[in-house]
């Protein structure tokens, strides 16, 4: 009885810590919403637009340098029960890399401020520097907790930032009425993750480490390659949109589309971490079985996605001018296709963690520097000729083939498919685009309330089609409403 509770607790375990930590990472969207307002409303279209510029700018320097130790840092503590020294040398090498990044914005601000086009942006971006130190040492806190199994812990984190980021925001930009407050409060916010992160998991800075150099050559290396790739590869089109358009207002389409099509980005971003701390977990414990199990559902989960994609790919037209206005309907086309290529990547994010949690992340290195490298050739051949629709369906494209390829790739390293859930997905996915398409909804109330009732029935068509077998029907009865702590694997 016992061996046969052990997937399904597994298995629920993960699944309460994904939807904890997309439910976390949701939280951004509201509170985005309501900071942008204020921000519009009180600086205006100038001090908007400057500090969009230095947020945009520091929040991509953050990401892609936590990404260089992300997934090596999970895989890392995820497989040791001596976790500290391990902790401690991850903690060590992002203090080295946020402090470096710091140090180098705030001493070459103000030609930074001139490349970006914008000189005042010199004292915002040497105070935002700040940021790059205090986001690596939190994400380094998070990624021990991941590596622990203690999921909703990390959940807890990420909705600590996005709504103290709403607080400092509103409330220096409102007293200050000045670009330096939202600067601050940005700062403030990252500060109150560490915080948070720190009390959730106190992890020594002195002390005996077991990351060495060679670990890092071995195991962190291809990992960083991929995610610097991935990085570069979700700006890449913006950035040749608005060098190689010809009509100016191409950009700001796009930038629209983008903004709605976050959500497959969430969950991979949700899904990704807590799956490799799982596998690596199950595979250290010798449950392979089990561990294969969760991966197969992981993949099941994310190629479920699909016909949500169909449905907001019908919906795009009526989403863009309910959101945007009548002026951004030219968007609709563009967010069907990029978040399409959202969840393409969720997918292939998925078979990601797989590949690294079985000890393959040489080939990751390849995927990432693959699909880079198809998007930069894709772009310069699509945009000139097709504008923001080309760079929307390069970007598409290559998300398809990284997903296709991922899947690929777990099933030759590891004997783990889901062609069944392939096959429904299609099925499902080609009548829920007609209907989404066709069915009216005037305002957002009656727009969210169709998107809604079109997912459940997603699901429930899913399950007509034998989707999940008796046993799994079995173990959702018996296991829902969620109540085990969100953990992976024994500590």
């Amino acid at each position: 009885m016992t061996a046969e509770r052990a997937p399904a607790a597994t298995h629920f375990r993960l699944t309460d810590g994904v939807l904890f930590g997309f439910g976390a990472e949701l939280i951004l969207l509201p509170t985005g919403l309501v900071t942008a307002a204020v921000l519009t409303r009180t600086l205006g279209p100038r001090g908007y637009g400057v500090f969009s510029v230095a947020a945009t700018f520091i929040t991509w320097l953050c990401l892609t340098t936590t990404t260089l130790l992300a997934r090596a840092a999970v895989k890392f503590v995820s497989e040791t029960d001596e976790w500290r020294p391990v902790a401690t040398g991850v903690l060590r090498w992002r203090l080295a890399i946020g402090g470096a990044a710091a140090l180098s914005v705030a001493a070459a601000s103000t030609p930074i401020a001139r490349l970006l086009g914008e000189p005042a942006l010199a004292p915002y971006l040497a105070v935002f520097a700040v940021d790059l130190l205090l986001f690596n040492l939190a994400r380094a806190h998070r990624d021990v907790l991941t590596g622990r199994g203690r999921f909703r812990e990390v959940a807890a984190v990420s909705a600590a930032r996005w709504t103290s980021r709403l607080v400092f925001i509103v409330a220096l930009v409102y007293a200050t009425g000045s670009v330096m407050g939202a600067v601050v409060g940005s700062v403030g916010a990252t500060l109150v993750e560490l915080i948070v992160a720190r009390w959730r998991e106190p992890i020594a800075f002195r002390g005996p480490s077991t990351v060495t150099r060679s670990m890092l050559w071995s195991v962190a290396a291809p990992l960083m390659i991929y995610g610097v790739s991935l990085q570069l590869y979700s700006r890449i089109d913006l950035f040749a949109l608005s060098a190689l358009s010809r009509s100016p207002v191409d950009a700001g389409l796009y930038a629209a589309a983008q903004n709605l099509a976050v959500a497959p980005g969430l969950f991979a971003l949700a899904i990704g971490p807590l799956l490799l701390a799982t596998l690596a977990r199950l595979r250290r414990s010798g449950a392979e079985d089990q561990a294969r199990r969760v991966g197969r559902n992981a993949l099941r989960a994310s190629i479920a996605l699909v016909p949500l994609a169909a449905i907001v790919a019908g919906a795009a037209p009526e989403i863009v001018r309910v959101v945007f206005g009548a002026s951004f309907v030219a968007s609709g086309p563009l967010l069907a296709l990029l978040f399409s290529g959202g969840v393409a990547l969720a997918v292939m994010s998925v078979g990601v963690s797989i590949i690294t949690a079985i000890d393959q992340q040489r080939i990751v290195s390849r995927l990432g520097l693959g699909l880079l490298t198809a998007a930069v050739v894709g772009h310069l051949v699509m945009i000139p000729r097709f504008g923001a629709l080309g760079a929307a369906a390069v970007t598409t494209l290559c998300g398809a083939m990284g997903a296709l390829a991922a899947l690929a790739l777990v099933h030759r390293k590891w004997g783990v498919h889901a062609y069944g859930t392939m096959t429904r997905a299609a099925v499902v996915a080609l009548p829920a685009y007609w209907l989404a398409a066709r069915v009216p909804a005037a305002g957002l109330v009656v727009l969210l309330l169709v998107l809604g009732v079109m997912t459940a029935g997603v699901a429930v068509a899913f399950v007509v089609l034998g989707e999940l077998d008796a046993d799994e029907r079995r173990r959702w009865r018996a296991i829902w409403p969620l109540g085990a702590p969100a953990q992976a694997g024994p500590e």
